[in-house]
């Protein structure tokens, strides 16, 4: 199978599980986007980002407790969140195109999922709807095009103790440039656009963290704020607020 095929069929994949979840009556509220440096498309075989699909049910409130066995199966990455204001309709789309669509900007921790076999290509990726479980978003702030948002410094903690930085650099050196080519490879493979009032994660900043019980992690960007979650010591309801 060629990898073109192999796309094409990873993507249908994709597309069937998202109507299971329209089916069970979630709702899709954005994307993530994976993939974002070189080294990692170099691992997964690939040249350029892929995306999952986020959905309604997936989202646990800033400052969350969630029960120790829904943790373990979890990994905490910083991400810079993109609120669109407006749809982003490929092909064509450039930085600005995405700038200009975008109503504010917010802190958020994104948490894939843990997997003993961890997907071994992109293709891989794809089927898995890129890892997307869960995700927790700051507060979002609509006076953000002051902001030099590729150099926003975000500061990891786990208990209270910084474990890691970063900036949105890291993302293909500007975050806005990994959504306009998930936007176009959108368009061009499935016909499809990312939607006003949609969430977009664009991709990792600091190292992924393990989640584990009685961990409490926090993201601490620059100019946006605080956003985090913690994981009891043992076995509460689902999630806590």
């Amino acid at each position: 199978m060629t990898m073109l095929a192999e796309y094409r069929q990873a993507a249908e994949a994709r597309r069937e599980l998202i109507a299971r979840y329209l089916h069970d009556g979630m709702r899709v509220v954005g994307i993530k986007i994976a993939l974002t440096s070189p080294d990692a498309q170099a691992r997964m075989g690939t040249d350029r980002p892929i995306w999952g699909w986020l959905t309604d049910t997936m989202e646990i409130p800033d400052g969350a407790v969630i029960n120790a066995a829904q943790g373990s199966g979890l990994r905490a990455e910083a991400e810079l969140v993109f609120e669109l204001g407006e749809d982003i309709a490929g092909p064509g789309i450039t930085r600005r195109d995405v700038l200009d669509a975008t109503a504010a900007i917010r802190p958020g921790i994104e948490l894939p999922a843990r997997s003993e076999r961890p997907p071994a290509s992109a293709a891989d990726m794809i089927v898995g709807n890129a890892m997307a479980k869960h995700f927790v978003v700051g507060d979002a702030l609509a006076d953000w095009r002051r902001l030099d948002l590729p150099l926003l410094g975000v500061v990891m903690e786990v208990n209270g103790e910084p474990t890691s930085s970063g900036c949105p650099a890291i993302v293909l050196g500007h975050p806005a440039d990994a959504i306009a080519s998930v936007a176009n490879d959108l368009a061009r493979q499935e016909g499809g656009t990312l939607s006003a009032g949609q969430l977009v994660f664009t991709g990792g900043i600091t190292p992924a963290v393990a989640l584990g019980p009685a961990m409490t992690v926090d993201a601490n960007f620059s100019r946006l704020g605080r956003v985090g979650i913690s994981v009891a010591a043992d076995r509460l309801s689902e999630v806590v607020s």
